[in-house]
């Protein structure tokens, strides 16, 4: 008898090993269950939902969003369901306003039928519209408070875009811009790399001004820069509803100087239609007396949603 009990010993303990050793790497007792697939859920009223339906009832739908947020639909407001696919390395929502930076557009087009609303600093609003799927055109002017309205900003561009590629998008247009008895003229081209989530834009621009006035000023010609405007920019996604946006600009010429240079950099927070641009502009000489400048704009896209990525 104890000869038997001193064998099973060694047995016991392989045994408990076996078992500690199991536990220790995460062995399931049952055969795991599969994660619910996320899903795309649009409203008739336009808003759009991802994430995965966790509970369905007779007459509502209970959404774990990708958000973290619980939300109860009703069904009857559903105007359809479907899967989503998530690529490798890529994220389910795409930035609403992935054909600009901060203020300058990239190389990539404005759908026809798409736009957006946005104001800068909350005294600068202006409209973007896709005209086609390679023209848009922006208006806008400042709502400066006790300056009157020969003195306010109004401004107007056009721009004309094509993207062979995911990877590639080219862009050219002019703004115009009036105001304070001055006028300014900028004549630029634009070319965007990379995929929407993470991508450079470089662009090169050519600006002049001249006064406004009565006839026969109107006709004077404009007094172009002796040298073209860089501009640098890029964006990197870093979640669905976070993007990291840089733009900056080198305006070249004899009297070029680097601390009289801007740079511009904000984070973005967007949804499926609204974003939010909260940033600085760094410029070396500002720097030297203060603080940099601050840099805020909100942004409301319309026409057809881009929402999630499929």
């Amino acid at each position: 008898m104890g000869n038997a009990d001193r064998s099973a010993t060694p047995f016991r303990g392989l045994m408990t090993a076996a078992l500690l050793l199991g536990l220790a790497h995460g062995v399931p007792a049952e055969e795991p269950v599969p994660a619910p697939p996320t899903v795309s859920v649009s409203l008739l009223d336009g808003r759009t939902f991802v994430g995965t339906i966790v509970r369905e009832e007779v007459s509502h739908i209970t959404l774990w969003t990708e958000a973290g947020i619980e939300v109860r639909i009703p069904k009857s407001s559903v105007a359809s369901i479907t899967p989503v696919l998530v690529p490798a390395r890529r994220f389910l929502r795409r930035d609403p306003h992935d054909s600009r930076l901060l203020f300058a557009p990239t190389g990539r087009p404005l759908p026809k039928g798409e736009g957006y609303f946005s104001d800068h600093y909350v005294l600068f609003p202006g409209l973007t519209y896709g005209v086609t799927d390679g023209l848009s055109v922006s208006a806008g002017a400042s709502m400066v408070p006790a300056v009157g309205l020969s003195d306010q900003l109004l401004f107007a561009s056009a721009r004309l875009a094509h993207q062979p590629s995911e990877h590639l998008a080219l862009s050219a247009g002019a703004l115009y811009a009036v105001g304070a008895g001055e006028a300014a003229l900028l004549v630029f081209g634009v070319g965007t790399f990379g995929r929407p989530e993470r991508s450079l834009t470089v662009g090169l621009g050519f600006a002049g001004t001249r006064a406004e006035g009565g006839y026969p000023d109107y006709r004077r010609r404009f007094r172009w820069r002796d040298a073209p405007i860089l501009m640098v920019g890029g964006n990197v996604q870093l979640s669905n509803s976070l993007a990291l946006v840089s733009e900056n600009w080198l305006l070249l010429g004899r009297d070029f100087e680097l601390s009289r240079q801007p740079f511009g950099l904000a984070l973005r927070f967007f949804g499926d239609r609204i974003s939010a641009d909260v940033g600085v502009i760094l410029v070396g000489e500002v720097l030297k007396k203060g603080l940099p400048i601050p840099w805020l704009s909100f942004s409301y896209h319309f026409g057809p949603s881009r929402g999630p990525r499929n």
